[in-house]
């Protein structure tokens, strides 16, 4: 029997980390304290790596950031508007796909801080790093105003429990320039706070690690329900891909915190 060589293309679909994105999902539940301590680290074990000085000048484009604040708000807004929170338990949905080092671990720094700081509530924190982000920029009087306003209905959770409407009428604000204040807070630190529901929540933190027009992506904007409902097979099978390849995407989900406050 002869043998013979043949060349077969196998086409396929696979979800690839750069070591950037890895590093991105391994410094999103970072605090800011802890950035800063690896920050140093690295400088120490890498002579070559020098700090940037910070540019204190004021900013020149505020009015271009306060637009792009309110189309990034009014875009999810739309694409979010029949989801809530209390749909799901997110640790419930994906408990089942995750492997052991994807699994959220518990947040070991606070054992170790000083019991008056441990009773510190975590809801007025979250408002003070917020308002102090917000008293360094540099945005219209209307625009910081309504920001506090936004700051001052977050849950601690987080999550914004007041509604555009409820907002405009605190101040006689406009719908626009609400849409831009949260389109603001929204991308300030940690991102994804003021969302108004689990998926703009996820979205807005996915885009900020560069996922944005991905299969990731598309999962949360247009599949969620399946998501929710744990019907993986299901999921694989509209993306076109395979069980393990829609794992991995749904992996990646899995790293995001619902609940950045």
């Amino acid at each position: 029997m002869a043998l013979q060589q043949k060349l077969q293309v196998k086409l396929s679909h696979k979800l690839i980390l750069t070591p950037s994105l890895q590093q991105a999902l391994k410094m999103l539940p970072m605090s800011t304290v802890e950035l800063a301590d690896m920050m140093n680290q690295e400088m120490v074990e890498n002579p070559l790596l020098d700090e940037a000085p910070i540019d204190e000048s004021p900013p020149t484009d505020g009015v271009q950031q306060e637009e792009k604040g309110q189309e990034a708000s009014t875009n999810l807004e739309a694409s979010g508007a029949d989801d809530t929170w209390d749909e799901a338990d997110y640790e419930y949905f994906f408990g089942e796909y995750l492997d052991e080092g994807f699994r959220r671990q518990p947040n070991q720094g606070a054992r170790d801080l000083p019991p008056l700081e441990n009773t510190l509530s975590t809801a007025s924190s979250l408002s003070d790093h917020l308002t102090w982000q917000l008293s360094s920029s540099q945005y219209t009087e209307t625009i910081q105003e309504i920001s506090a306003a936004i700051i001052g209905n977050l849950n601690e959770d987080g999550q914004l429990a007041a509604s555009t409407e409820e907002l405009c009428a605190m101040g006689s604000w406009s719908e626009g320039d609400v849409a831009t204040a949260l389109g603001i807070v929204q991308h300030f630190d940690p991102v994804g706070v003021a969302a108004r529901n689990l998926q703009e929540c996820l979205l807005l933190q996915l885009r900020h690690l560069g996922f944005a027009g991905t299969i990731t992506e598309r999962i949360v904007v247009d599949h969620l329900g399946l998501l929710q409902r744990r019907r993986l097979p299901d999921l694989a099978k509209i993306l076109g891909l395979s069980v393990d390849e829609t794992k991995q995407h749904v992996d990646v989900i899995s790293h995001i915190d619902p609940k950045p406050g």
